[in-house]
This record gives structure tokens, sequence and C-alpha cells, in this order.
């Protein structure tokens, strides 16, 4: 498919550097994918186990087949990327993304007509239905639009990367963290049903904003990153310095690879299962649903504080620092939901998910075109993306398994913290393969 990026017109002509719209372009495309994240859809979960008659267990099977089935495809999507460019991989993915949220809505009537029809069991169509439809939502929704939007940033920015990925991250922060009281109104004001059907609604809209705005990258308007040339950062530091493109096979064979992709998976291994099961997390330890969900936001205080300041760092710093950084509030964060039932855990609970998704949007999108270059960036964070989303598939089961056995949730923080620890050993060797 030949790209025409001049229509509806050319970035070129505009007053000033079209990177900035970019950004603002990338960041309400990663906004627009929280329907298809796990902050929104762990409002739903209580309303989903309700109307089609599933165990939380069974919820979280659906939620880890869909999810773990969505995995599997997404470095291929990044080679489409690659191919295509952002503005067809965001508008296909945000179709996809809202066609699924109109059929959750109906998902109940869309079972019960199944059942009637197969003769089989209501709930065994029901776990096939939101098995599917969370394989779509899964793939479209945190997959391919979040990675077509900050990868958008990304190719846009060098030298002033870190400064465009903290305004971007901090808009990113504060969106996510109230779009659960905002799902949540609109349930209460309306139903869950008609909740799914705004949300789609709004996704529609976001497809023709990206059509018109969405450009792959400044070569290809006639521009250049940054908007001008500038002089690396620490000039003579090789870590700023983009000297090869690797390929996927050859990402994939560092070492430092596996090190950022797996610390990065772990934020979505905890935070998901965290999430996904957050009312009954809080009420396992005596708090309310009020409570629970407004965890949400001084967390994302902390977030947005942590985002600009790694962000802006990330410009002037190895990101091997960040890294370790990020790694202390992942343990902060699992130590958190382990000791939650004291109320110093509550508070230890909010810092490790500040800082944590803070720095998680900071290494998430820096990294890979820092390390790697920008010519394989799709393929190369679409491998990232897979094992971020696969471990998001397993923590819902995880975390409901481990309350089913012990009435409790607090072997899962213990666990987090284990592998933390672990990770936090093996970061020592996270360097830059540019410096190689």
């Amino acid at each position: 498919m030949k790209r025409n990026p001049n229509f509806p017109f050319a970035p070129a002509k505009f007053p000033f550097f079209y990177g900035w719209v970019s950004m603002i372009a990338g960041t309400l495309g990663v906004l627009c994918s929280i329907p298809g994240q796990t902050m929104g859809v762990s409002v739903f979960t209580d309303y989903l186990i309700e109307s089609l008659q599933l165990s939380r267990d069974a919820l979280s099977m659906a939620y880890l087949i869909g999810t773990v089935a969505s995995s599997f495809f997404l470095t291929y999507a990044g080679k489409i990327y690659d191919k295509f460019g952002a503005r067809f991989t965001a508008i296909i993915a945000a179709l996809s993304l809202a066609l699924t949220l109109m059929l959750f809505s109906v998902s109940n009537n869309i079972t019960l007509s199944l059942s009637t029809i197969s003769g089989a069991g209501y709930s065994t169509i029901a776990f096939i239905v939101i098995s599917i439809l969370f394989f779509v939502l899964r793939f479209s929704g945190q997959g391919v639009l979040t990675l077509a939007s900050r990868n958008l940033i990304m190719k846009w920015f060098d030298q002033r990367r870190g400064f465009a990925n903290s305004i971007s991250s901090a808009f990113q922060s504060f969106g996510f963290a109230v779009s659960p009281l905002f799902i949540a109104m609109l349930i209460t004001d309306y139903d869950w049903n008609t909740a799914y059907q705004i949300l789609a609604l709004l996704t529609l809209l976001f497809v023709t904003f990206a059509f018109v705005f969405f450009r792959d990258n400044p070569e290809e308007c006639g521009l250049i990153p940054d908007g001008e040339k500038l002089e690396p950062k620490l000039k003579g530091n090789a870590d700023f310095q983009t000297k090869k493109q690797y390929t996927l096979q050859e990402a994939r064979s560092t070492w430092v690879f596996w090190v950022f992709a797996l610390g990065l998976s772990f934020s979505a291994f905890f935070i998901t299962g965290f999430t996904f099961n957050v009312i009954s997390i809080f009420e396992s330890c005596g708090f309310s649903e009020q409570k629970a969900l407004g965890v949400f936001i001084p967390a994302s205080i902390i977030s947005i504080i942590t985002a600009i300041v790694g962000n802006i760092i990330s410009d002037y710093t190895r990101l091997q620092k960040l890294l370790i950084a990020y790694l202390f509030g992942c343990l902060l964060s699992a130590l958190g939901v382990a000791i939650l039932q004291y109320q110093i855990g509550y508070y230890i609970l909010i810092l490790g998910n500040g800082i944590m998704g803070g720095l998680f949007s900071v290494l998430a999108a820096i990294t890979w075109p820092r390390f790697y270059g920008r010519q394989h960036l799709g393929a190369i964070s679409g491998l990232s993306m897979s094992l971020i989303v696969f471990s998001s598939a397993i923590a819902p089961l995880f975390f409901s398994r481990i309350f089913t056995l012990t009435d409790s949730y607090s072997l899962a923080g213990y666990a987090g913290v284990a592998v933390v620890v672990l990770l936090l050993l093996f970061s020592g060797k996270a360097k830059n393969p540019q410096l190689q």
C-alpha cells in the first residue's frame, strides 16, 4: 500500500515542527487504547461475571486465553507497522477495537442466542464468546494501537525524545488514572452495556483523527527528527548515538533486550493482576470499592511526576540507571500488595505503583529506538509488546487462583518481590548495545 504523507495536508508546510502534532496524536492513540487495557477491562469484571454467569476463575481463564493468543501475533503486527506505517496500522487497530467494544456490549445477548441455537450450556458458550472477544480486544487495544501510537512519537524525535515523551507520559498517566472512575461513572449513569457502546463511539471518532493527523516519520514528509539537526547529548558518549540499525534477529540475540523486556513484562504482569482484581484485593483486606478505585489517583500523581523527571533525565543519562529505579518501584508495588492488610502497605502500594507506572512509560518507549535504531522499530517493539501482553495474560488467573487457595492475595505480592530481586541482580549487565 502506497503512503501519501501529504494528504490531506503536508506536514512540511506547518508553521512549526509537525513532531509536536505527532506527539499529541500518539498520546491520544494510547489513551484510546484504554478500553483494551487492563485498566479498562477491570471496571467491567464483576458485571461480566454476573451477566455471563461465569466464576472469577473462569473469566480470568478466558482473559488468559484471549490475551496469550493475541501476544503470539504482535511481533508480526510490528512488521506490518514497519511496512505500512503508523496511520494505516492505527486506523485498522482502532476500527477493530471499536467493533469489539460493540460486541462486548451485547455479549450476553450473543451468548443467549448461541446457547439457544446450539443447545449448549449458557456458561460454556459465554466462556467461548468472551475468550474470542478478549483476543481481539487485547490484540487491537493493548497491543497494536498502543504500539503504533507510542512508536509514532519515538520516530519523530531523537535528541528531544525524552522531553517529548515526558509531556506525552504525563497525559497518559493522568488518563489511565482517571479512566476507571470515568468508566464507572458511565456504568452508574447508564449501564455496563451502554458504557461499552459509548466507548466504542469514542474510539470511532479517533479513527477519523488518526486518518487526518497520523504520519509515520519525518523523513517521508521531507523533514528530519527534532525539526533540526542537534548535537548528541553528552557528545562522545556512544550511549546517545545510534551507530547501528539492529534487525529483530540481532536485537533479540543481545542480553540487554531480555533484561529490559522482562523487566517491563513484570510491570504488565503485576499491575494487570492487581488491577483486574483490585476490588476483590481491597475487599479481602477490609477496604471498600471506593477506596480500591481511589488508589489510582494518588498513584497517578506520583506517576506523572516520575514520568516527567524520568523522561527528561533519559536525554542525559544511561537507561540502565532508570531501569534500576523502575525495578525499585516494582519492588515497592509487590510489597504493598503483600502487606496491604496493614496501613503502611496501602501507602507503599501507592508509591510503588506511581514509580513503576511513571518509569514504565519512559523505558517502554525510549529503550528500543535508542538501543536498536528506528529502521526495525516496529518488529523489535512488537516482540517486547508480545512479552508484555503474554505476561499480562497469565496474571489475573495467577492472582485469582492464589486467592481461591489461600483466601488472600498476599502470596502474590511476596512472589512478585522475589522476581524483582532477581531482575535487580541481572540489571547490572543492562548496557546499551550501541556501546559495543
